[in-house]
């Protein structure tokens, strides 16, 4: 992006495809500020945050094992129970309830809980990039440090044969204990054996696990945020075609980037979101422009789709609008992916987790500031924006003008040949 031709309006060929310059000069494009793809997560009076990805499907997904547990333990344990009937002396037989409960607490809640701190993990890795109104400027994270740590001997093979020795374990232990033709003295030595095995096992993958995690977030890459000049920053709208066999797709990125001070081409930090179409990239590239330029007023708010409250005041109005057989039915799938205890969780996840990961330097960064010391937009930027507004209201398209320098350069030109006319008639 070192070159003369980098600059909003440009378009450029690129190997898959073509892209559509946006910045640096951040100019206006005529199109409406809408948060297209729901990258709006959190919007103060002083700065914006840009963050991706549906929070909420990955809370139903866990808790969707604990629904499954209690439909198992309920239908197949008490079911086949009752099923059965109790016996002649009119005892029951809850071979079954335990039996499932067991396999539950051993299969489905340690894959619930597995999931849920997986995406515990992604909101902390997927950090947001902030914009920041007062300061003007931009902060984009990035990784330093190196690789990503792997721990001595540890693999997904190694894990799950690690999960199948303790499901093993506690299936010889559960079956010792339920022997029946077995002496006392031998279900004890079974028994004492079982737990004997379990409790070095559990020693060994407990032990490995502490220091393997302490070494990982030891060596592993740190998250640094790389601040910049909002009316430097490279921006694009980049249209890739991918072509497989048999297949061709067609991707709309929004990529926001901050080159490296000694190679221009490339990016010393990154943030890309798909947006789908070139119009849908611009509104939502407007989302941000219209922040920075105009404040928090002229751009969207976040989406409260992943909120307790939209939740709430969605099922009474589902409520209102359904007959009975169609709302009981959404009231059995809310039940199933537990969707009111998955909008707590998101909303904690939003409102708290993803910035508990923040770096201080960024939080002090984000501090708001006295209104005497707020950066201004430059007086070519406001110009360029003032002439840009007047082209859009003749008919013009931001898509359509090319470069804006040249643009610009044109329209002074024809004005300069229009005076002329006008005194060469007088």
């Amino acid at each position: 992006m070192s070159d003369s031709s980098w600059e909003a309006g440009a378009r450029r060929t690129t190997k898959d495809g073509c892209l559509l310059a946006l910045s640096p000069e951040p100019v206006m494009t005529g199109e409406r500020a809408v948060d297209v793809n729901t990258w709006i997560r959190r919007k103060t009076d002083g700065w914006l945050d840009l963050q991706h990805g549906n929070l909420l499907f990955g809370a139903e997904f866990s808790l969707m094992f604990f629904s499954l547990s209690l439909l198992s333990i309920g239908f197949l344990g008490f079911g086949l129970m009752f099923a059965v009937g109790p016996d002649h002396l009119g005892n029951w037989d809850w071979e079954a309830p335990l039996f499932m409960l067991v396999g539950n607490l051993l299969i489905s809640l340690p894959w619930g809980l597995y999931m849920h701190f997986l995406g515990n993990k992604a909101v902390k890795e997927t950090p947001p990039v902030r914009v920041n109104r007062q300061r003007r400027e931009v902060a984009i994270a990035r990784l330093t440090g190196g690789e990503v740590y792997k721990p001595l001997f540890w693999s997904i093979n190694t894990g799950l044969i690690a999960y199948i020795v303790v499901i093993l374990t506690i299936g010889f232990l559960f079956s010792a204990v339920t022997q029946e033709n077995a002496s006392d003295e031998y279900r004890s030595m079974l028994v004492t054996w079982g737990l004997s095995i379990l409790g070095v096992e559990i020693l060994v993958i407990g032990t490995y696990l502490f220091f393997a995690l302490r070494l990982k977030k030891k060596h592993d890459p740190k998250l640094v945020y790389e601040i910049y000049p909002w009316e430097k920053l490279v921006a694009y709208i980049e249209t890739r075609q991918d072509i497989g066999p048999g297949l061709m797709a067609t991707h709309t990125v929004l990529t926001l980037a901050i080159p490296k001070p000694d190679d221009p081409e490339s990016a010393l930090a990154a943030a890309s979101i798909n947006v789908g179409h070139e119009t849908a990239g611009l509104a939502q590239w407007e989302c941000i422009r219209q922040f920075m330029e105009n404040g928090p007023e002229a751009c969207p708010d976040p989406k409260e789709d992943e909120t307790l409250a939209h939740y709430k005041a969605k099922c009474r109005q589902a409520r209102k609008d359904m007959s009975l057989l169609p709302w009981l039915g959404k009231k059995v799938g809310d039940w199933f992916f537990q969707r009111y205890l998955a909008h707590i969780i998101t909303e904690r996840r939003i409102k708290t987790l993803a910035l508990r990961s923040l770096p201080e330097e960024l939080k002090a960064w984000s501090a708001p500031l006295p209104k005497e010391q707020w950066a201004k937009p430059t007086e070519a930027l406001q110009n360029l924006n003032q002439q840009l507004a007047r082209a859009y209201e003749r008919g013009l398209k931001f898509t359509q003008m090319g470069l804006v320098s040249e643009w610009q350069a044109g329209r002074e030109e024809k004005q300069q040949q229009k005076r002329g006319r006008g005194r060469f008639r007088a």
